[in-house]
Order: C-alpha cells, then sequence, then structure tokens
C-alpha cells in the first residue's frame, strides 16, 4: 500500500515537473517571437545552405555581424506572414509556381532583383506563366532578314533549325546570331512555339562562338558571331514551329523566328559548296571561271550569298541560279553599312552556317571556300570523288575516323604576271599555272 502511494506521489511530481518544463518553452517562444517582429525592419538576404536548403540571414542596423537562422525555423516564420519567404517555401515544399502565386511576389521580385538558387530559365519560366505570353505580332527587322532582340543590347538573329542528328546528345534549336561579345552574360533564354501548345517552353541557351570579334566604326561597340542552342524537352513528339530570344529582365518581345527542319530528300547530293558572303565588284570572268571549275571538279550545287554586289555579277549568279547549279541568296548584313568592310564579313560565318544547317541532309560532304579559293584534285585524281576516294582508303589502311580533310594552303597573286601561252579569259591559269605542280601527288 505504502509502495503504490509512493508511485502515484513521484508521477504526481514528474506531471508538474512536465506542466513548468512546458510554460517554460511557451515564454521563452513568445519572447523570440518579440525579438523577430523587433527586427522586421532589418535587411534580409536569402540563399542557399552549404547542404543546399534555405538559409535567411538578417544583418542588424547597429553591429556588422550575421546570424544567421537555422532552416528548422522557416515553418515559424510562415506563420507569422513574412511575405518574402513566400517564393523560398514554395521551392522547398516542392510546390510549383502558379500564376496567382506569381502575382502575389512582391518585395525584392519586384525590384528585379531574384534569390540566388533561382535560374534565369526559372524566373523566365515563372513570367511566362503569370503574363500568359503569346507570340509577339509585331517583330523588329534590321534590314530585311535579320530580327532584333530588344533587351538594351545588340543582338540579331538571322535563322533557326531543329537540329536532330543521331551524332548529338539532345534535340537542339540552332540559332545563328550576330551579338555584342559578352552575350553569354545576358541570361538569354528560348521560348519555343508549339502548334498544338498555347504557353511556349522556356530553355536557357547555350552559346558557341563561331566567328572573329569586330570593332565597329565608334571603336566602343564590339560585335561577334555566334551559334545559340536551345536545348529542347525530350519527350516533346513534335517540333517548334518558332522561337523568340529574350531575357529575365524584358518580356516585351520584338522577334519570332520560324524554327527551319532541314530538307531530307531522297536523292543525295555527293559534293555541295558553301560560300562565305560575295560583296562589292567581282571579275565576272574569273568568277564564271570558278564556277564552271567546281562544275567540273564534281560539285553538284553552289550557294552564294550576297550583299551590295556588283550588277554584273548579279546578273551572272542569277543566270546560274535559273540553271538550278547555284542557290543565289541576296543576304545584307545586320548594320545598316555597306561602306564598311569589316561590317559586311559580320555575315561571314553566318551564311556559311545557315547553308550548312539549311543543306545538311541534302549533302553527302560540304565544301566551304572563298570565291578566290580553289581545291584542285591532283593528278591522278580528276575530279573530287575520286580524291575523296584515295583518302577514305588512305584512312583504311591507317585505322583512322575521318570527319572532315583539311587541304594545304598556297597563296598566287594575279600581279605577278599571265602566262602567255593560256587563253586571256581564264584569269586563274594564266596566273596559276604553278599551281597545278605545286599539289602535284597531294590530297
Amino acid at each position: 500500500m505504502l509502495r503504490l502511494r509512493w508511485r502515484r506521489s513521484r508521477f504526481t511530481l514528474l506531471l508538474a515537473f512536465l506542466i513548468v518544463l512546458t510554460a517554460l518553452v511557451y515564454a521563452l517562444m513568445n519572447v523570440s517571437t518579440d525579438t523577430f517582429i523587433h527586427h522586421q525592419e532589418q535587411p534580409r538576404q536569402y540563399g542557399l545552405t552549404n547542404d543546399g536548403q534555405y538559409s535567411i540571414t538578417v544583418t542588424g542596423n547597429n553591429s556588422d555581424t550575421q546570424r544567421p537562422m537555422s532552416v528548422v525555423s522557416l515553418k515559424l516564420l510562415r506563420k507569422f506572414n513574412v511575405q518574402e519567404t513566400t517564393e523560398a517555401f514554395r521551392h522547398s515544399n516542392g510546390e510549383n509556381a502558379t500564376d496567382d502565386g506569381a502575382e502575389a511576389d512582391t518585395g525584392m521580385e519586384q525590384d528585379g532583383q531574384t534569390s540566388r538558387h533561382e535560374s534565369s530559365e526559372q524566373r523566365v519560366k515563372r513570367e511566362v506563366s503569370r503574363l500568359r505570353l503569346r507570340p509577339p505580332k509585331s517583330i523588329k527587322y534590321s534590314r530585311g532578314q535579320w530580327q532584333i532582340v530588344d533587351i538594351g543590347h545588340q543582338v540579331y538573329i538571322y535563322s533557326a533549325f531543329y537540329d536532330c542528328r543521331p551524332d548529338i546528345d539532345w534535340p537542339q534549336v540552332r540559332i545563328i546570331a550576330v551579338a555584342e561579345y559578352d552575350v553569354d552574360t545576358y541570361q538569354l533564354c528560348c521560348l519555343l512555339w508549339y502548334r498544338r501548345q498555347r504557353l511556349p517552353d522556356v530553355a536557357e541557351i547555350s552559346v558557341i562562338r563561331a566567328g572573329p570579334k569586330i570593332s565597329l566604326k565608334n571603336g566602343q561597340t564590339i560585335l561577334e558571331q555566334f551559334i545559340f542552342s536551345c536545348r529542347l524537352d525530350a519527350n516533346k513528339t513534335d517540333t517548334p514551329t518558332a522561337v523568340s530570344l529574350v531575357a529575365p529582365h524584358n518580356f516585351l518581345l520584338s522577334n519570332l523566328l520560324p524554327v527551319q527542319v532541314p530538307e531530307r530528300p531522297k536523292h543525295v547530293i555527293e559534293f555541295g559548296h558553301c560560300v562565305s558572303i560575295l560583296y562589292w565588284k567581282q571579275d565576272p570572268f574569273r568568277l564564271v571561271e570558278w564556277l564552271e571549275a567546281h562544275r567540273l571538279w564534281g560539285v553538284g550545287e553552289l550557294n552564294i550569298y550576297a550583299a551590295a554586289l556588283d550588277n554584273v555579277s548579279d546578273s551572272v549568279l542569277t543566270r546560274y541560279a535559273d540553271t538550278g547549279f547555284v542557290r543565289y541568296r541576296q543576304s545584307p548584313g545586320p548594320l545598316d553599312d555597306d561602306d564598311d568592310e569589316y561590317t559586311i564579313l559580320l555575315s561571314m560565318s553566318p551564311v556559311i552556317n545557315d547553308c550548312m544547317y539549311r543543306n545538311m541532309y541534302r549533302y553527302r560532304y560540304v565544301m566551304c571556300t572563298d570565291v578566290d579559293e580553289m581545291i584542285v584534285p591532283a593528278a591522278p585524281h580528276q575530279n573530287y570523288s575520286q580524291m575523296i576516294t584515295a583518302a577514305t582508303a588512305a584512312a583504311t589502311r591507317a585505322n583512322a575516323i575521318v570527319h572532315s580533310y583539311l587541304f594545304r594552303n598556297t597563296y598566287f597573286f594575279l600581279d605577278f604576271g599571265a602566262t602567255e601561252n593560256e587563253p586571256w579569259y581564264l584569269l586563274s591559269q594564266r596566273s596559276c599555272m604553278t599551281f597545278y605542280f605545286a599539289v602535284h601527288g597531294e590530297l
């Protein structure tokens, strides 16, 4: 009986102790709450902890020290309705941002600043959903073909192609562009428009430099030639119909490029040719000789892009285009200054890349030279087909895998005088007879 009473008294004491302890904890929570409310006007910084979780740092007004609050306290902060933590809670709980949630963003989001953990692609996705973006009806053009990406910097886009070759790891949209040299800091994203989908997919671009830097006349702006790649959703069975470029700080769309799907013909041309930009005055006799020499050597089709070309050369190329041997396009550069050679040369790489993407399935081999360059088959080979067959056999003997061929370059200048025993109209042959002997026996 005494033991039973002793046990009951011990239980009563333990219960009383727990009640007192609970009251103390509650009092401490109230004190910490008052302290937090007292510091609500102090600046806050949001970020990630080392283990990838969200954290909040409060900096006092009278102290340079920072007191990090534990991640466990996030739920407690949510009870006190601190609006700045709304986006962090949404991500930490794995919730998707909705239109209503995006419209309720305040504080840092409205000032154009974002949490460190949020990528430019995530920000653009959120704004696309909030604004319910549609393709732009008004497009800004520069020189007719180049579209302007209106983001406060000089960015011009020329053409876009769907690329799903089996050798690449993921389907891509390739955009041929000219922009200021630091374009990779602009955080550009692609808006990929689909025929059966109201809102576009969003993909951050990867930047590939495809040409030299060129300084404009003002000496302050440096432009460069690029290919922007946008990775597609592999689960999509259809291809995007168009693409727009946008930056996280500007959603006034000014560009809409159709995404071209390269043609896959039944008959593949063995040798196609992509020529760099052709401009100003050309010697028509030399141009005809150059075209016919490539026809003789086995080129099935030539692609020539021209800017500010003289009338006679334009007539020659138009005549060859009518026969189907030349695909001839007028292609002025992105800037309105055809008197400046460097401005025209901004199109040098873009037109070659446009040609190669456009014809990637139409040609088995693609040649890239200017009209003052010739790859001459060396004896005993009479054409490119024989030359490549010999090169392939040599690679097989060496157990080598060949993706492309480079040819040794030798300069021959017309002002050194001509060989008198050749017809006057064969300009290259009159001035470059030694070229045929110099490459003899080489591929």
